[in-house]
């Protein structure tokens, strides 16, 4: 499997066996991404997926 079509057949695998597991995924591809930049921009860009996760988990959570 070349490496452009790794990721997203992982992901669709992923989310045929659950969406939580989907979900792990992406982070694992957004964290190998985010690996290779300056780290202050990568820990912004943390804190926002955190914040985002946050309200995504306290919509649902109501």
């Amino acid at each position: 499997m070349s490496g452009s079509t790794y990721w997203p057949k992982e992901i669709k695998r992923a989310d045929r066996r659950s969406p939580k597991e989907g979900a792990t995924r992406r982070l694992d591809r957004l964290r190998s991404t985010l690996r290779d930049l300056d780290p202050v921009v990568a820990n912004r860009a943390w804190g926002e997926i955190g914040d985002a996760l946050q309200r995504i988990t306290d919509r649902y959570s109501r």
